[in-house]
């Protein structure tokens, strides 16, 4: 019988923003988040969470006070984005088929609060997503893994380079990569990314992993879906 449970992490994406405590449901579960971090992933069933980001060590005054409808068999990256006073919460579902080969993944996510429209490219190469709006998140394509240099630039004015990062592409994984940061002013726009485990079809029978990897943004875990 497939699981009701849903898992949910978050990435502190706000520009500005100071280093946050998480409450969920008036409970302090993620401490000390640092700006372009990830947190663990929290176990959740399906409900209406009450979500509050705080100054860390403080519990008045939220810096974001929402609520977020959590769904049956979700896995949830809520991005903290925007600049101060104007912080929101945004959702980025991980909703991945289970495949059967080593296919990597990647879409792309424009969390940079004052930048117009992006394109992704490769360095010397394809584009691979245009005119990506802020908060819009694309789908995910299938990419050869290897290790790729990746630029932004502005949609509208191409020979504008925002940010450039390495990203290591590996077989059997789905990257999520983001703009962050400020077009005019500090914390500049970077390249930001985190990734999964793409759920496969094996033969091995084993229980559900979770583990850390260490990112360009830190500790970021993963979940490791197997299917037999």
């Amino acid at each position: 019988m497939p699981t009701i449970n849903s898992f949910i992490r978050f990435l502190h994406a706000s520009p500005g923003t100071p280093i946050v405590d998480i409450y969920t449901d008036g409970n302090l579960v993620i401490k000390d988040l640092a700006y372009n971090d990830t947190s663990e992933y929290l176990v959740t069933g399906p409900e209406n969470m009450h979500i509050q980001v705080y100054p860390s060590g403080t519990d008045t005054d939220p810096l974001l006070d929402t609520e977020l409808t959590i769904p049956p068999s979700e896995t949830i990256t809520a991005a903290i984005i925007g600049a101060a006073p104007d912080i929101s919460l945004l959702p980025l579902y991980y909703t991945v088929a289970v495949r059967d080969n080593d296919d990597a993944l990647l879409r792309f996510t424009n969390l940079s609060p004052r930048a117009s429209a992006v394109n992704l490219t490769i360095e010397d190469g394809a584009t691979l997503f245009s005119d990506v709006a802020y908060t819009q998140v694309t789908d995910f394509q299938v990419i050869a893994p290897e290790t790729y240099s990746l630029q932004i630039f502005r949609a509208d004015e191409e020979e504008r380079y925002l940010a450039s990062g390495l990203v290591e592409v590996v077989p059997r994984y789905a990257y999520t990569v983001y703009a962050i940061g400020l077009t005019e002013g500090e914390p500049p726009v970077e390249i930001g990314y985190f990734n999964d485990l793409i759920p496969y079809y094996t033969d091995e029978v084993r229980e559900t992993v979770f583990s850390k990897d260490t990112l360009q943004t830190g500790n970021a875990p993963r979940i490791n879906l197997l299917y037999k």
